[in-house]
Parts: C-alpha cells; sequence; structure tokens
C-alpha cells in the first residue's frame, strides 16, 4: 500500500527541514546582511538623533544609542551619553528555512522552484526586518532609563503600536509568512495533496 500524497509530502518536509536549518545556522552572517541592511539605513533615518549607528556582529546586530544624559548621570559638557544592545536576528528569521524546506519538498520544475525561492526570502527579509525593528523600538521605548525613552516624544497610543508591532513580528510573521507564500504558489499542487480543495482557494 503506497503512502497517501499528503504523508509523502510531509515526510519530504521532515526530511529538509534539519539540512535547510543547518545551511541557514551556519550561513548566518551571509544571509543576515540583507536585513541588516535594511534596519541600519531604516532606523538611523528614522531616529538619526539617538540610533548613531548599528554594527553587523553576523547574526546579532549591536545597536548603538545616543542621548542626552539624564541628570543623574556625569558626562562631559556638550557630549551625549552612548549606549549598546543586541537584537538576535534569527528569532524573527526562521521563516526562512522553514520556507526552503517547503519549496524543496514541493514536486516541481527547477525554475519555478528558484524563482518562488526567490521572490520569497525578499518578502520574508522584510518581515525579518518589521521583527528586528520592532524589537529596536521596544528596547527603546520600555526597557531603557524613563528619562532617556521620554526623548523620543512617543505619545501613549504610538507605545501601544509599537507593542502590537512587536507581538506581531515575534509570535506572527516569521510562522504565518512562509505558509501563506507557500500556498499562494502551490494552489494547484494542494488541490493534488487534498482534492477539492484548489477551487475553494481559487474563489
Amino acid at each position: 500500500m503506497q503512502p497517501s500524497p499528503v504523508k509523502t509530502f510531509m515526510i519530504r518536509v521532515v526530511l529538509w527541514l534539519p539540512v535547510c536549518f543547518a545551511a541557514w545556522y551556519y550561513m548566518r552572517g551571509v544571509i543576515g546582511l540583507p536585513t541588516f541592511f535594511i534596519s541600519d539605513a531604516l532606523m538611523t533615518a528614522w531616529l538619526p538623533d539617538f540610533i548613531k549607528d548599528i554594527e553587523f556582529k553576523g547574526h546579532l546586530l549591536n545597536v548603538v544609542l545616543q542621548f542626552e544624559p539624564p541628570a543623574n548621570l556625569k558626562v562631559p559638557e556638550g557630549q551625549k551619553a552612548e549606549l549598546l544592545f543586541t537584537v538576535n536576528s534569527l528569532a524573527y528569521g526562521y521563516s526562512i528555512p522553514l520556507y526552503t524546506a517547503l519549496i524543496l519538498a514541493t514536486p516541481d520544475e527547477e525554475r519555478a522552484k528558484w524563482i518562488h525561492w526567490i521572490i520569497g526570502f525578499v518578502i520574508l527579509v522584510l518581515a525579518q526586518t518589521w521583527g528586528v525593528s520592532a524589537e529596536i523600538l521596544m528596547t527603546l521605548l520600555f526597557k531603557l532609563d524613563a528619562a532617556m525613552s521620554a526623548q523620543l516624544g512617543f505619545s501613549a497610543y504610538q507605545k501601544e503600536l509599537v507593542a502590537l508591532a512587536y507581538q506581531f513580528g515575534y509570535l506572527i510573521l516569521p510562522a504565518v509568512t512562509p505558509l501563506v507564500l507557500w500556498i499562494g504558489f502551490h494552489q494547484a499542487f494542494i488541490g493534488q495533496l487534498v482534492p477539492g480543495i484548489h477551487g475553494k482557494f481559487s474563489r
């Protein structure tokens, strides 16, 4: 008795997952570059008076801050206080090996696989950038000294939006985005796995 198409596909995904995650972790320094460049350009342009620089340390991003020093902090006159914290971009990037495993496990033409993967990679990098940027804002607003955070000038409503953006970028985007992309690209294949479902996606 031959296994069902769904079971065969799931076995392929399970076999590809450790390979993809190992390759992703081994190449994390290279794969993390696009997220670094976008996050660095975005955050330093948005908050140039507060974010002095973002340093690339493989999958770790060191955010260098500059603030007007609080009254209780002694800093030479005319200078700003500097502070550094680190964001782990891997926490938002596991969607990439997950999506890669789904693409590799799906029977398709080689050219189509590459096209789907490249488009998906770009979108997943943007989703990862969302998560990294939201964590940077969360740290600025909720984890620094209140006097320093107040210098950003965010309202209570804006702070709530940042908190929601962080939760969305940490809990939802990395897990859901690769599945949505894969479903969007492979409706015909899903129809073969589960007869009758393709029509529902097409409506």
